[in-house]
């Protein structure tokens, strides 16, 4: 019977009663919301009113993105259509440079080929001379 008596005489502690008048009152305005739907109203409208900014923040976004993207693209297709081109100029400079490269090849072979005949059999260059005695040097 000990806890009873404790529970009755915790009714009558006045800062229990201040506590659970503030409990009741706190719980008959929840009961009172929760009947009254029109905070569910206000909130939906306002929810409604923050989407529509946030809409209207986004579109002009997406518009610019996509204004930007559209521009890119074109030069991207422009840039495309000028890829075959360049790679034929860089092939036909390629090819000129491998001809030039082959004349001066089979010129250097010929040269070569005539420098040979013109020394005589017994002839050899000398190593370790002077600066000017080099008969191979070239200007």
């Amino acid at each position: 019977m000990k806890i009873a008596d404790e529970i009755r005489n915790l009714g009558k502690n006045p800062e229990v009663k201040k506590l659970l008048s503030k409990v009741k009152k706190a719980q008959s305005q929840l009961e009172v919301m929760l009947k009254d739907k029109t905070w569910v109203d206000e909130a939906k409208k306002y929810a409604d009113k923050q989407s529509k900014e946030v809409k209207k923040l986004i579109g002009a976004d997406a518009e610019k993105v996509r204004a930007f993207l559209e521009k890119e693209r074109k030069e991207f297709e422009k840039f495309q259509k000028q890829i075959p081109g360049e790679v034929q100029k860089i092939r036909k400079f390629v090819d000129g440079q491998r001809k030039e490269f082959e004349k001066l090849i089979r010129k250097m072979g010929k040269l070569r080929a005539a420098g040979k005949r013109k020394q005589p059999a017994g002839a050899t260059t000398k190593k370790g001379g002077s600066k000017g005695s080099n008969a191979t040097a070239s200007t």
